[in-house]
């Protein structure tokens, strides 16, 4: 096979991602387009072509799932990641470990909490959002930089 078809090969199915979007495809069209560009460079039987594409798809997938899809984690919808480390001030305490604290940015589109510490805080203490669980703020005294 000509090394022009594996490379329109290759485009038509990173294209196909575009309509289909898995994330899956992507890798099977790369694959054929590096073994395009093998082709140019030494000229192989059709069953090698085909060995070499199904190893480099298989291979692309692997990585894909084995290492980029475990990695990579949207924080979209989630206060967890948004939210931590903004620092405040404590400015009442309540019963138990309950606090009532300010902070500089909103969180959760308000300043002011009722916040939980496992810590005892007194009023002026400054903190940081150490976790956020709904609509409960816990919070930690924050660390001097």
């Amino acid at each position: 096979m000509a090394w022009w078809i594996w490379v329109v090969l290759g485009i038509v199915l990173t294209a196909a991602e575009i309509v289909v979007p898995s994330l899956v495809i992507i890798w099977l069209g790369i694959a054929a387009i590096v073994v395009g560009v093998t082709e140019t460079l030494c000229h192989c039987r059709l069953a090698t072509q085909l060995y070499l594409w199904a190893g480099l798809s298989v291979l692309f997938l692997a990585a894909w799932f084995g290492y980029f899809r475990r990695t990579w984690r949207s924080s979209v919808g989630q206060a967890e990641g948004e939210y931590i480390h903004i620092p405040g001030r404590i400015t009442e305490r309540l019963e138990g470990q309950r606090y009532r604290a300010e902070f500089e940015l909103p969180v959760l589109g308000d300043r002011r909490w009722v916040v939980e510490s496992r810590e005892p805080l007194e009023a002026g203490d400054e903190v940081e959002v150490a976790k956020v669980y709904g609509q409960i703020v816990k919070v930690r005294r924050r660390r001097s930089k």
